[in-house]
């Protein structure tokens, strides 16, 4: 890791990072990619890849830089955070990596679905509901991480402790609804979909707030 890094700079590459990855996986993922997907129903889905196929390879490959983002925003956060907590940064940080290597693993299902849809719907269908198994066991990883990040910042004295609690709430709803989709599927529910302010505050903040920080040199923890 960079020793040369300020906390600002750290600060304002993993705002950068965060605003990079939302602008680019929102439309990737929720339109071009599972706007193609039609439960239950794998002619259909395969049909709707054909029919887009170039769009949908597009959303993949923007998924596959979102978990390439994801690697530097690990990497800045643990900066942002080390000399505050040392250990739990690095924990934090690994565990971020290990939601981005499941979810890029996951993601070469979509690029398969879109190999396979034209000839054999049912092989595409497989590949796509792997993908989508993928992405809910990357973010339980993902949710674990929020969890740590909220701890870190809960701590450290440069960042109320308003933005741990509302990051650590994020994770809480990740993890439960992800283990809700692998475990009960079918079952309905969608506490992210509440608890995810928890990440917009943050990335304000990261952005608002990453000029005007303290170095580790005057800055330490909260007791």
């Amino acid at each position: 890791m960079d020793k040369t890094m300020t906390r600002r700079t750290a600060a304002l590459v993993s705002g950068i990072g965060l605003l990079a990855m939302a602008l680019l996986a929102a439309p990737a993922n929720f339109v071009v990619v599972e706007g193609r997907f039609v439960a239950g129903d794998a002619a259909l889905t395969a049909a709707n890849i054909t029919a887009a196929e170039g769009s949908f390879r597009l959303g993949a490959l923007a998924l596959v830089v979102v978990a390439v983002l994801d690697v530097v925003v690990a990497w800045s956060l643990y900066v942002l955070f080390r000399e505050s907590s040392p250990g739990l940064s690095l924990l934090t940080a690994w565990m971020r990596l290990a939601y981005a290597a499941v979810f890029a693993v996951a993601i070469f299902g979509l690029f398969g679905a879109a190999r396979h849809a034209a000839a054999d719907a049912d092989a595409a269908f497989r590949l796509f509901e792997a993908f989508r198994d993928g992405w809910m066991v990357s973010l339980v990883f993902f949710g674990i991480h929020l969890v740590l990040l909220g701890i870190l910042a809960w701590r450290a004295d440069f960042i109320h402790t308003v933005f741990g609690l509302l990051l650590i709430l994020a994770g809480l709803g990740y993890i439960a609804d992800s283990l809700r989709a692998l475990v009960f599927p079918g079952t309905e529910g969608n506490w992210a979909m509440f608890t995810f302010i928890g990440e917009v505050v943050f990335l304000i903040w990261l952005l608002v707030r990453a000029r005007r920080l303290n170095e580790p040199a005057t800055a330490g923890v909260r007791s």
